[in-house]
């Protein structure tokens, strides 16, 4: 046997494509989207949703992408299924705002693309976006972290410093020893003026009267001047014991 039809017999039963002519040994994007538009031509609305599912698999970016939804959205605008054929074409036309109707469509659904195409164009006036797949730019400026959940960054920072509490109670113990000092020593001075009256009367019941407040007197006197000492003591004290206890002080510093 001829060497060269052993060949050509080998290579037809290896490749398929020689047994099935048109057909593509490798489907790729647009293979499949030829496919889906002349399965819509011919009313073949159920394979031609089908060629498109494989279409958007081998889709390689969101401009492709949205060429698969906008066909889709015909096909289904053609099945009746409205909503879902406005959904595929906002779809489609958020990837590629400027797409067109690939293939020849009823008023209606011309209608209800260039609908869906002026409510995208609304929300990407109110929310641009940069356009799909569009590399994004490197700057050199450092990422901020985002603080942890729950955890609040302090406004400022905070410094605690030991600050001398004003001595309320020390102050008033001195000046209620100021207050009794100075009414005992009155009192006093009183006394000796009464005892120094009584050496100079000359009868026994005036100089009696005025020994007797004399002495009442002194006791007055000795009782505030003692209660006196007492508060400015106790003043002491209290400074001693509470003067150098620290109370933190918030101070914010910008």
């Amino acid at each position: 046997m001829d060497l060269r039809i052993v060949l050509g017999v080998a290579l037809m039963l290896v490749s398929p494509a020689w047994g099935q002519p048109g057909a593509s040994s490798a489907p790729d994007f647009q293979a499949r989207m030829s496919a889906a538009s002349r399965a819509y031509e011919e009313l073949d609305y159920e394979h031609s949703l089908e060629q498109l599912d494989a279409a958007k698999a081998l889709a390689r970016d969101g401009g492709e992408r949205g060429r698969v939804a906008i066909l889709r959205g015909i096909v289904l605008a053609d099945l009746g299924r409205r909503q879902e054929a406005q959904a595929a074409f906002k779809e489609g036309l958020s990837l590629r705002p400027d797409a067109s109707l690939p293939v020849k469509v009823s008023p209606k659904v011309s209608r209800d693309f260039e609908e869906v195409r002026r409510n995208v164009q609304r929300e990407l006036a109110r929310n641009p976006r940069p356009p799909p797949d569009a590399p994004v730019a490197m700057t050199d400026a450092q990422p901020v972290s985002a603080p942890s959940p729950g955890v609040v960054p302090p406004p400022a920072q905070e410094e605690v410093r030991r600050t001398r509490s004003l001595p309320v109670l020390p102050l008033a113990l001195l000046g209620g020893g100021v207050v009794l000092g100075g009414i005992g020593s009155y009192v006093g001075l009183r006394s000796r003026s009464n005892v120094n009256a009584a050496r100079e009367d000359a009868f026994y019941s005036d100089r009696t009267a005025h020994l007797d407040s004399a002495r009442g007197q002194a006791l007055a006197a000795n009782i505030l001047l003692g209660a006196a000492v007492t508060a400015a003591a106790g003043a002491a004290v209290t400074w001693l014991l509470t003067g150098d206890s620290p109370s933190p002080r918030t101070e914010v510093s910008p």
